[in-house]
């Protein structure tokens, strides 16, 4: 039976970590770059053609799933053989999938930017250029998929760390280039930015090619078992699907109503939110193997006590993130951009608010993923994602401002933790929900009480210069939430374990 690895979950976060302090920072210097050389109405465009590409891209998220979890599954149970036999099935199911998306953009797609987004018309064919390109990128990212994988399964984090970290400093080379380049500035972007994408996915694939065995090439077999993870990746879709319909989307929504600079303060928002998001998803990514692990071997005691785990600290470490950055927000981005689109400190606001619900729950979609049969899952979580779309819609429809969407939003992610609250009891008969309710939010809310109070207080401080006031503000109130979350959140044993490490490294 699989047992909880903490000393190999705990070297993994740290590797985790590093990756996220170093993306964190190289990426916000990136999107100030980015965002000063393309302008507001560039920069809109880029994220709404961006958002067409990933309307057909989903396809592929529900193929990404259904990859992660064989390949990590069969780590568990299987041998050599069918090991590589599942990675060379995931690798033609990813070459079909990229040939429908190709498809798919090249009809539909064209269609959507060329007559149904709201594109300046002297910027069309800067925006073709740059769809284009973003498709491309968009099939090299289907082809990476289940290296990836083959990564995350082997729990090989610091490899996936440093590719990471070679990534965002290629996105700076990028910047740079669009800054100091005199051609058209968005289609210099696009083109660097579809150069750095190819070198990351080169990378992926050597690193694959020469450290795992099942990792080499081979007449795949066993197509009933492609079978299976086509029938788990098409009910995976419709989670997938209702995701971009909550996003991207949205986004076409807002465009639809207003105009490329709501774009803009929504690129803004999801640039600052991606950065807290990646942040979580960094800690959650070590979690994950282990989780799947631990539920195809049917261990629920473990399991359980690593779902609540997982749920509690990712819902920390996005706290003592958004607490001072909301508290802080307009001078964080006169700072960080300078003059930044109206309605951005609202989108960042309210969008920050619906990561910090969602973190919540992502142990819960893991333990539900990890099982073959996610049919009524996914029907109950379209569902109810469904309604952010159809939403948004009606809020803008009755006149309400385009963060409105963001609100909305918020709702639908705290019915979904309900939902998947009820489905994990039906999956694991031991699994407690008034237990994870009192670890997780009802300890949480207790956390952000100090900390709120705290900022009210300390924005009475008048410091006149804007650099110094967000260092001290923000730095102060980043360390009472984590005073709050080390000494009100942490159980015990928990404080105990930081501690001896922090103490170990030291000696």
């Amino acid at each position: 039976m699989t047992q909880v690895n903490n000393k190999r979950i705990a070297k993994n976060t740290l590797y985790m970590y590093l990756r996220m302090l170093v993306t964190m920072v190289v990426s916000l210097f990136t999107t100030r770059i980015v965002f000063r050389a393309l302008g507001i109405d560039d920069f809109g465009i880029y994220n709404i053609v961006g958002s067409v590409i990933v309307f057909f891209t989903f396809i592929n998220a529900g193929l990404t799933t259904a990859t992660r979890r064989y390949i990590t599954a069969e780590l568990a149970q299987g041998d050599e053989e069918s090991q590589r036999n599942v990675f060379n099935l995931a690798i033609l199911s990813h070459v079909l999938i990229s040939a429908v998306i190709i498809v798919l953009g090249e009809t539909i797609g064209l269609w959507a930017v060329n007559t149904l987004l709201n594109i300046p018309a002297d910027r069309m064919t800067a925006a073709n250029v740059v769809y284009q390109l973003s498709l491309f990128t968009a099939v090299l990212n289907v082809m990476q998929a289940p290296f990836t994988a083959s990564i995350t399964a082997n729990e090989r984090m610091n490899i996936y760390a440093y590719i990471s970290i070679f990534d965002v400093f290629a996105k700076l080379a990028v910047a740079f280039g669009v800054l100091y380049l005199s051609y058209d500035k968005l289609i210099i972007y696009g083109i660097l930015h579809t150069v750095s994408s190819i070198c990351v996915v080169l990378i992926y694939w050597l690193y694959c090619y020469r450290s795992f065995a099942m990792c080499h090439f081979q007449r795949p077999q066993n197509p009933n078992l492609m079978k299976e993870m086509f029938g788990y990746m098409g009910w995976s879709l419709a989670g997938q699907g209702a995701v971009v319909m909550t996003n991207q989307g949205v986004t076409v929504l807002v465009n639809m109503f207003f105009n490329v600079a709501a774009n803009a303060a929504m690129g803004v928002s999801n640039q600052i939110t991606s950065i807290v998001t990646n942040f979580v998803a960094n800690f959650q990514v070590a979690f994950n193997p282990q989780i799947t692990k631990l539920y195809v071997s049917n261990n629920q005691t473990d399991l359980n006590l690593l779902a609540r785990r997982c749920s509690r600290i990712s819902s920390y470490l996005v706290l003592i993130f958004i607490i001072p950055i909301c508290f802080q927000i307009r001078n964080f981005l006169t700072l960080w951009l300078g003059d930044y689109p109206e309605y951005a400190v609202e989108f960042c606001v309210f969008t920050l608010i619906a990561v910090f619900i969602d973190s919540m729950s992502a142990p819960l979609w893991m333990i539900l993923s990890a099982d073959k049969d996610i049919r009524k899952y996914q029907i109950v979580i379209s569902t109810i994602y469904a309604f952010n779309f159809v939403g948004a819609w009606l809020v803008l429809k009755c006149g309400f401002s385009p963060y409105s969407v963001i609100i909305v939003r918020v709702i639908v992610y705290c019915i979904a933790i309900v939902a998947r609250l009820l489905l994990v009891k039906e999956k694991v008969a031991t699994f407690s929900i008034m237990q994870w309710v009192r670890e997780v939010p009802v300890k949480t809310i207790a956390i952000t009480i100090l900390p709120i109070v705290f900022c009210f207080l300390i924005a009475r401080l008048d410091v006149h210069i804007l650099i110094l006031e967000l260092i001290v503000k923000a730095g102060l109130s980043f360390f009472i939430s984590c005073l709050a979350v080390f000494f009100i959140g942490m159980q015990k044993n928990e404080r105990s374990f930081i501690v001896s490490g922090i103490l170990s490294k030291l000696k």
